[in-house]
C-alpha cells in the first residue's frame, strides 16, 4: 500500500494521524483520510494496512444476492475475539490493534507462536486474525492460553489473497486459520440456511462469507450470539445502539428462519435482566459493575502498558498475581466506572430529572 509523505503530512496536520513512540515510532491513521482506511500504521520502512471493515448482512438470503458477486464463496466461522494483525518490521515482529496501537501483550504472544518461517517467506504480508483465550479482553479460556486465528493475509499492496491459496499457506507454515465451514454455491440457498442454523445450535458467533476471489465479503450473525453479548455487556458502558443493533438482528434471524418466538422472547429478557441483575447485586455488595479476566505474561512491563492503555474508562483490580514457569499469571477484574455509579447513585436514592 503506497502513501505519499504528502499524504501522512496532511493527515497529521488534520488530526487524521497521530505519531506514537513506544517499543518503535510510528505514525497512527486515528481516522480515515481519503481512501487511507482508519488503523492503518506507517512504519520507517513500510505500511501496515488498517484492517478494511466487513458489510454486515441481516437477512441471509436477500442480503447474499444484493452482496455477493460470485458463484463460489467459503464460509468460515466469525471469532469472537479481537482483531489484531501482526506484520513485520526491522527484523521483529509486532501486532497492532484495529484502531492502529503497537499491541504489546498480542506482540508478546506472536513473537512465541512460530510465525517466523512464515515471515521469512512473506516478509511484506501481513496476518489478520482474531486473538482469544486469556488475553485482556476476550473470556478466559482452561484448556489453552491464546489462540491467533488468521482469518486473511494481507498483501505490501494492502489486497487480500485468495481463499484457497491462503488456506494452503497457513497450512503449509502450521498457522491456525479460522474454522473453515467449506466451499459453496451461493446457489444453494438450503445448504446455507443449514449452515446458519447449525452455527447457531452449535453456538458460534456466527458466518464470515467470501467470495473464493475475497472481493466479496459479508459478515452474518446468529441470535444466540447477540443474546449473549447483551447478557454479558456492562449496561451504562455500552451505547445504545450496541443494544438496538442486537435485538434488531436477532429478531430478523428468528423471524426468517421460523424459530420459536416464545422461547427467544423469554431468553432474551433473561438476558438484559440478568445483566442488571448481576451489576446490581455488585455494586450492593461494595464492588462493582465488573467483568474477570486473565493473562500470563514474561514481561511485567505488559502489565503497566495494559493499565495505562485502559485505565481512562475502566478501574483494574489485581485479584491474583503468581510466577509460572511460562511467565507471570495475572487475575485482575474491570470495574466500569460509569455503570458502578450510576448503580450506586440510584441505590443511594439519587433522584434524575428525564
Amino acid at each position: 500500500m503506497d502513501i505519499s509523505r504528502a499524504q501522512v503530512l496532511s493527515a497529521l496536520k488534520k488530526g487524521k494521524a497521530e505519531k506514537k513512540k513506544e517499543e518503535i515510532e510510528y505514525i497512527r491513521f486515528r481516522e480515515e483520510a481519503g481512501k487511507i482506511p482508519r488503523g492503518t500504521v506507517v512504519l520507517k520502512n513500510r505500511v501496515v494496512p488498517g484492517f478494511q471493515r466487513i458489510k454486515r448482512i441481516f437477512s441471509l438470503e436477500k442480503g447474499i444476492e444484493r452482496n455477493m458477486r460470485t458463484d463460489e464463496a467459503h464460509i468460515e466461522e466469525k471469532i469472537d475475539g479481537y482483531n489484531v494483525r501482526v506484520a513485520k518490521t526491522d527484523g521483529m515482529l509486532y501486532a497492532f490493534s484495529r484502531g492502529g496501537f503497537i499491541d504489546a501483550f498480542s506482540t508478546e504472544k506472536a513473537r512465541g507462536m512460530g510465525l517466523e518461517k512464515f515471515f521469512e517467506r512473506f516478509p511484506a504480508y501481513v496476518l489478520c486474525g482474531e486473538m482469544l483465550g486469556n488475553t485482556p479482553f476476550t473470556k478466559p479460556a482452561k484448556k489453552y492460553d491464546v489462540r491467533f486465528l488468521v482469518f486473511d493475509i494481507c498483501r505490501e499492496d494492502g489486497a487480500y489473497i485468495r481463499g484457497d491459496e491462503k488456506y494452503a499457506i497457513l497450512k503449509k507454515y502450521g498457522i491456525e486459520s479460522v474454522p473453515v465451514l467449506g466451499r459453496f454455491s451461493i446457489k444453494d440457498k438450503k445448504k446455507l440456511k443449514d449452515i446458519a442454523l447449525a452455527a447457531n445450535r452449535n453456538g458460534l458467533e456466527g458466518l464470515v462469507i467470501k467470495s473464493t476471489d475475497r472481493e466479496n465479503v459479508v459478515k452474518y450473525v446468529t441470535p444466540d450470539s447477540d443474546i449473549s453479548d447483551i447478557r454479558d455487556s456492562i449496561l451504562f458502558d455500552m451505547p445504545a445502539g450496541f443494544f438496538i443493533q442486537r435485538v434488531f438482528r436477532s429478531g430478523l434471524f428468528i423471524h426468517d428462519f421460523s424459530l420459536d418466538k416464545e422461547k427467544y422472547f423469554k431468553k432474551l429478557g433473561q438476558a438484559f435482566y440478568e445483566s442488571v441483575w448481576n451489576d446490581l447485586g455488585n455494586v450492593k455488595g461494595g464492588r462493582g459493575a465488573e467483568q474477570a479476566f486473565e493473562i500470563l505474561i514474561k514481561d511485567p512491563g505488559i502489565w503497566e502498558n495494559i493499565r495505562r492503555h485502559m485505565s481512562k474508562e475502566v478501574k483494574l483490580e489485581i485479584i491474583f498475581r503468581r510466577e509460572e514457569k511460562a511467565g507471570t499469571r495475572i487475575g485482575f477484574r474491570k470495574i466500569y466506572k460509569k455503570t458502578t455509579k450510576k448503580i450506586h447513585d440510584a441505590l443511594m436514592g439519587k433522584g434524575v430529572t428525564d
